[in-house]
């Protein structure tokens, strides 16, 4: 009788795991969502419908984006961190979500023990432009200028802890300078400002630089990403024009709640890997002025775990904090 319940119960749990293995292998049978913590027409927006609309292409199944804004996107990311792990409720956001470990005193998840890393879907190039009137033609110019004039030259940013913020201090503790930030509530009011002459410097994404490219007000100098930007191969580094290592790319990646099975991740990092890693996918994120950034799920756990270390050591220095 024992032999038999023993028996029994080898074939029970045999029949739970190939139906479990099934399930998985199944995914998906019914609609996904992700949620983006920025507003329709955001950056991140936009580049969560160009993989939303190849995972709905791919997988087969309606694939719903759910702008839940508020807190730097942190809104989005405690939904997703408490939404089942099953593979239907994902997140999108980007360089926010490491530098928010550091920069807000209250928060409720971890960006590294609360998901589980998909991939990077793409970077959009930060501008080091000036405003001609400044009178400056390179890098090593405008760190000579900003030398002479402790405190007094400002550049501007879409708001405190943001990505352009802290490229701003990131330079100032590169180069030895004193750049005063000024916070905006927007990007969009910071090119404003910028073309009228009223701020000299600026951190630009690309998308919100590229229109003034031809005005004569506009010089641009550098791009704050490690390497050349494709959209913009005839712009040298920041770290080529002397500041070695010098990386701040504004990026965008994708994560599922932690716990999600990896047959599921690898579902889904295999469609963000057709987009980032095909000329037809890194032609339609260009179109958006979005740099396609291969690479392994690994690779962008790695990368996620080093982003949150330098953010806040920057963090600190700026003194930034958001309650």
């Amino acid at each position: 009788m024992k032999r038999f319940l023993a028996l029994a119960m080898c074939v029970l749990c045999a029949l739970m795991a190939a139906t479990a293995g099934h399930a998985q292998s199944a995914y998906p049978t019914r609609s996904i969502k992700i949620v983006c913590g920025f507003p329709a027409g955001s950056s991140l927006d936009v580049i969560t419908r160009i993989y939303a609309e190849r995972l709905e292409k791919t997988l087969g199944q309606p694939v719903v984006v759910e702008n839940r804004v508020g807190a730097s996107g942190n809104l989005a990311a405690e939904a997703v961190a408490r939404s089942a792990p099953d593979g239907y409720t994902l997140l999108t956001n980007g360089v926010t979500l490491p530098i928010s470990m550091s920069l807000f005193r209250k928060i409720s998840f971890d960006v590294l023990t609360d998901f589980a890393p998909i991939g990077l879907m793409g970077n959009i190039p930060i501008i080091l432009a000036v405003n001609s009137s400044l009178g400056v033609n390179s890098v090593a110019d405008l760190i000579a200028l900003a030398k002479s004039r402790p405190g007094e030259l400002n550049h501007g940013s879409a708001g405190i802890g943001s990505i352009q913020h802290l490229s701003g201090e990131l330079f100032n503790t590169m180069a030895g300078v004193k750049l005063a930030h000024i916070p905006y509530r927007g990007t969009n009011q910071v090119i404003v400002d910028f073309l009228g002459g009223r701020l000299p410097i600026m951190f630009a994404p690309a998308p919100t630089i590229g229109p003034h490219l031809k005005d004569g007000r506009v010089k641009l100098l550098a791009v704050t990403s490690a390497k050349r930007s494709v959209l913009y191969p005839d712009l040298p580094t920041l770290s080529e024009s002397g500041l070695a290592g010098f990386d701040a790319p504004l990026w965008f990646a994708i994560w599922a709640p932690k716990d999600t099975p990896q047959p599921i991740v690898s579902t889904i990092f295999s469609v963000v890997r057709q987009v980032a890693g095909s000329p037809e996918g890194k032609a339609q994120l260009a179109a958006s002025g979005i740099e396609a950034v291969p690479m392994t799920t690994d690779e962008f756990a790695a990368f996620v775990r080093d982003q949150v270390k330098k953010w806040a050591k920057l963090v600190e220095i700026s003194g930034a904090k958001v309650d």
